[in-house]
């Protein structure tokens, strides 16, 4: 049998450049693969993930965690879930809170093996459905409903619903507050004057963030009740009396709160401006014209408004969410206010409006009567104490239509700017920006020249490069 001579296979092997590059190539991509592979191992045992989400979908917000960092009493959480259909979007939440706080317990009951668990927590009788969370602490318990952790969107044509946003985090935090708090904050609704009611979206989502309602007639109430928190009066349709004026300003004065929804009215309400004008403000009959295009929708009159930076609207500006306000009125200052009020416009009109005077006028343009621009469409005002009771705080918006129920759902600027409004009133700043979290996916929108550059870059500059790429490489290698 003929040796075989291993030296000279390897001198050829050494000298056969094409061969050894190819092999150092196949090394390097044998090496490539697998240190991806020991990362992936890894990082499935690092506990640290990363939300590159828009709306920050699988994350829990500021305001959870700063809560969940100051948690002193013990909670625990009930799914209520038969094995094996669980939900898990709701338990990789739960997750998210466990791991912030370890006061925080989650259990499981099957509520079909276990019926009696179920009931010692329905009030007046009502269901508790199938996959809704018991939040307990200390003796109290709040039930969140299945149904209130999806937000839905209804089309009224084919009478179809489409899940719109996500309220897991909204709805277990607010548990956690109503179950940890002493006192939730009481709102009294302002009742015998004809006034609207609040829109059924509106008061529960309120009642979700644990505020609760009582109506107020003064026929039966010689004053606004000790316990009130906030005073809501929402589009009223006759004046206060004198007498009536007096109740509310007493308890504006002593560190009252509340919020005004006042609608364009035929007829004027001296009370109430007496009331408003004893806090710097008033209202105006004249109806706001929008003449910038950006800052209205289509209708003059439904106007896009312009937000001023506050605690209220932050929210709304960071997360790019405009609101939408239909004949809307003037709000002005009075020439003589007392020197402790702070005014703070809320949401303006530009520079280009203006105010129709004349209300029976067909011509939408400006007149020669007609008011000039900006004008404020919503306005905070604090009247600072100087000893150490609180100070008394009162929302005026120009405005109650856009609270109505097609602009709450359509329009989430609208909601979260009431939301909003109510916990600044309250003093809850935890609550301003524990909002639902969007499903809808995000539409692109490019400009004609953005759409020829891209095209450009796709279709003749990167086949340029690689065609480029490649022809120095056969260049090389057909020298080698």
């Amino acid at each position: 049998m003929k040796k075989i001579n291993f030296s000279k296979i390897k001198t050829k092997f050494s000298q056969n450049k094409r061969l050894k590059h190819g092999g150092y190539a196949s090394l390097l991509t044998i090496a490539f693969i697998a240190i991806l592979l020991v990362i992936n191992l890894l990082v499935e045992q690092f506990p640290v993930k990363f939300d590159f989400t828009k709306n920050k979908m699988f994350s829990l917000s500021e305001q959870t965690i700063e809560i969940l960092n100051h948690l002193e009493q013990e909670i625990t959480i009930y799914g209520l879930f038969e094995t094996g259909k669980e939900n898990e979007w709701v338990e990789q939440v739960i997750d998210k809170y466990q791991s912030k706080s370890k006061k925080i317990s989650y259990k499981t009951v099957d509520p079909v093996r276990n019926p009696g668990f179920i009931k010692q927590y329905q009030s007046d009788g009502e269901e508790i459905p199938v996959g809704s969370l018991v939040v307990i602490s200390q003796g109290k318990n709040k039930v969140i409903n299945q149904y209130d952790m999806i937000n839905y969107s209804f089309n009224q044509y084919n009478y179809s619903a489409t899940a719109e946003s996500l309220a897991i985090e909204k709805q277990i935090t607010g548990a956690i507050l109503y179950v940890t708090s002493d006192k939730n904050p009481v709102v009294y609704v302002l009742r015998g004057h004809d006034e609207n009611n609040l829109d059924y979206e509106v008061t529960k989502q309120l009642k979700t963030e644990n505020f609760e309602f009582i109506d107020l007639n003064f026929l039966n109430k010689d004053r606004v009740p000790e316990d009130a928190d906030l005073l809501v009066i929402n589009s009223p349709k006759r004046d206060l009396s004198p007498l009536e004026a007096e109740k509310i300003r007493d308890y504006l004065q002593n560190s009252g709160r509340a919020i005004f929804f006042m609608d364009l009215q035929a007829n004027e309400f001296p009370n109430f401006q007496s009331l408003l004008g004893s806090f710097g403000v008033k209202t105006r009959r004249a109806v706001v014209v929008e003449g910038d295009d950006n800052y209205h929708a289509g209708n003059q009159v439904w106007l896009l408004p312009k937000m001023e930076n506050h605690d209220i609207t932050k929210p709304l500006i960071s997360g790019d969410m405009q609101m939408l306000i239909p004949i809307a009125q003037v709000i002005e200052e009075t020439e003589l206010k007392k020197r402790t009020l702070e005014l703070e416009p809320l949401l303006l009109s530009t520079e280009k409006s203006w105010g129709k005077i004349d209300l029976n006028s067909t011509v939408i343009e400006k007149e020669a009567n007609d008011l000039s621009g900006p004008f404020k469409l919503a306005v905070a005002v604090t009247d600072q104490k100087e000893d150490e009771a609180e100070d008394s705080k009162l929302i005026l918006i120009s405005n109650s239509t856009f609270l109505s129920g097609e602009l709450i759902s359509q329009v989430p600027g609208n909601m979260n700017f009431v939301l909003n409004s109510f916990n600044w009133l309250c003093g809850r700043k935890d609550n301003l920006a524990i909002r639902p979290k969007s499903l809808s996916t995000p539409r692109l929108y490019i400009s004609g020249f953005q759409a020829v550059l891209f095209s450009v870059i796709v279709v003749i500059i990167i086949p340029l490069l690689i065609l480029g790429y490649g022809l120095a490489v056969w260049l090389r290698r057909r020298h080698l």
